[in-house]
């Protein structure tokens, strides 16, 4: 946690969300490192849920939640089972085939942690390779995940007062045609706004998100999605919501 913080800080990030899958642990630590680091740094407590939909995993970040929420403990309580539960499954795949590899039990694992261990041991080279050749989608060691629906996310979301948002929305690879699916789905079960501007996307795509929010009359978010450096994404960097944006965090700092 004090490298992220860190890294935010020699960024030059003011406002941070910290928003790790399906979990909020991380959140009291970093505030309790902002203050002893003396960093003028704006802490937004968050949680970025998986979720399912249409066959396609999608991701609902809840913002400015309030992390002691019963609804939404229990709900990454499950969410966290299933997870475990989920990691256990590639991992009996990955032995089947001679592959093994092992799990810190500490923390929430994620097929992250595999990659990097397939790395460590010298099976690929580089994480990407890991989810292309063994764990992402359409591979042997692939086990399709049991997540929450996105109606369920977004109320556990509300419950705990936050603001739900629509993660990456580019992701997923739909066509306009199934992203105004989601999106106009996901607007009746309550959500709140979509991520207009992310680290790594063309100013196309920014200004199409940006249209989208304008269409459904969504707020819109920004995030780095960074998980981990690398010469493609940081914390901070090449983020502008464009002027016509609704930014979610206009009513929070009042």
């Amino acid at each position: 946690m004090p490298e992220l913080i860190d890294r935010a800080h020699n960024n030059s990030v003011s406002v941070l969300a910290l928003t790790d899958h399906d979990n909020i642990d991380g959140v009291d630590e970093a505030q309790q490192y902002i203050e002893q680091a003396h960093y003028d740094m704006t802490l937004v407590a968050g949680v970025e849920l998986s979720c399912w939909w249409e066959n396609f995993e999608i991701h609902i970040v809840g913002l400015n939640v309030d992390t002691r929420s019963e609804s939404l403990q229990r709900l990454l309580q499950t969410q966290q089972n299933r997870r475990r539960e989920r990691i256990d499954s590639i991992i009996q795949k990955l032995a089947a085939r001679d592959i093994n590899v092992e799990i810190d039990s500490d923390g929430i694992p994620t097929r992250k942690h595999i990659a990097d261990q397939l790395v460590q041991h010298g099976y690929v080279d580089q994480v990407q390779k890991a989810f292309d050749r063994f764990i992402g989608k359409g591979n042997f060691a692939y086990v399709r995940p049991q997540w929450c629906s996105i109606g369920h996310a977004i109320k556990a979301i509300h419950d705990a007062g936050g603001s739900a948002v629509l993660a990456h929305p580019h992701a997923y690879q739909l066509s306009n045609k199934w992203l105004r699916k989601l999106i106009g789905e996901a607007k009746t079960w309550g959500l709140d706004g979509i991520e207009v501007s992310i680290g790594q996307q063309t100013l196309g795509q920014r200004s199409a998100l940006a249209e989208f929010a304008k269409d459904f009359q969504l707020k819109a978010s920004q995030g780095s999605d960074f998980h981990y450096p690398s010469q493609w994404r940081d914390l901070g960097k090449n983020l502008c919501l464009p002027d016509a944006c609704v930014p979610i965090w206009n009513d929070w700092f009042s």
